[in-house]
């Protein structure tokens, strides 16, 4: 099963970091495509501009590890899915990965082709807010 991750190191501190990243509902402020994000109890919802609808299901979380899970359940040509965040600190500043395992519905679709480039913008995104050289 393919996998991945982005990696992007921010000059800011893991605590301050995390408490952007590590928020389920920040995605829209980072991630252009979905326009919003609602979450409720595990399930979290994201929605495009195109009216395009995302449920995943966020699993693992550990604020002291700085470290959280999440699945699509559907809305996606994916099998089965796992990512996960994780900040760390890197010398006066953090590290972000971002890994991802995806199964797509067609084996002949390279889900990292297809997922990487706009997930490595997005990871610039994030780091531009944090630096504060984007609202």
């Amino acid at each position: 099963m393919p996998s991945w991750a982005i990696v992007v190191d921010i000059d800011a501190p893991p605590d301050e970091v995390w408490a952007f990243i590590g928020d389920p509902t920040t995605v829209p402020r980072w991630y252009p495509k979905y326009v919003s994000c609602e979450v409720e109890g595990d399930a979290r919802t994201l929605r495009s501009a195109e009216g395009a609808v995302l449920h995943e299901l966020l699993l693992e979380r550990n604020d002291d590890a700085r470290f959280y899970s999440y699945s699509v359940v559907s809305g996606a040509p994916v099998r089965t899915h796992l990512a996960s965040f994780e900040v760390t600190a890197q010398g006066t500043g953090s590290r972000i990965r971002w890994a991802t395992t995806a199964e797509p519905i067609d084996p002949a679709m390279d889900m990292e082709a297809r997922l990487s480039p706009t997930q490595t913008e997005a990871m610039q995104r994030v780091k531009r807010i944090l630096e504060g050289g984007e609202a």
